[in-house]
């Protein structure tokens, strides 16, 4: 009797792992998915936050523009892609002791995972305000 039972469960451990299998591969690919897209988000927020504070350091407008591009350019240069796309705005009055606002996005592609049905670009965004520094100079 024993002898039967045996022979009825014989390969139900290989057709459980071909249900299982790709189950867990497809998780793991999410997951992979979702790390990406998480590590991409937070160097675009921690670059938007430096280029905020390099930009309240600035003499001029146009000075804080492109230094604050450039630390973006910096912070996001792991991310393939999104140096290329980067878009910086700076609002606010330029004054001492006033807020600045840096809002920056970039594109970049998630096709080079491979997962079937992953979005082609991911456009994140990222706004920092900081205040102008009262103390620095507004002439070189």
């Amino acid at each position: 009797m024993p002898r039967t039972r045996v022979q009825r469960e014989r390969g139900s451990i290989a057709l459980e792992f071909a249900f299982a299998a790709p189950v867990v591969l497809l998780l793991l690919a999410l997951a992979w998915t979702f790390g990406r897209v998480a590590w991409a988000n937070g160097h675009l927020e921690a670059g938007t936050r430096d280029a905020a504070r390099v930009a309240t350091q600035a003499r001029s407008m146009q000075e804080a523009q492109s230094s604050a591009l450039a630390v973006l350019r910096e912070n996001t240069q792991a991310v393939q892609g999104c140096p290329a796309s980067l878009a910086v705005q700076i609002s606010g009055d330029f004054e001492p002791g006033s807020t600045l606002t840096v809002q920056a996005s970039c594109s970049y592609s998630l096709s080079d995972i491979g997962m079937p049905g992953a979005p082609g670009r991911v456009s994140p965004s990222s706004s920092f305000a900081s205040v102008v520094d009262q103390h620095r100079g507004l002439t070189p």
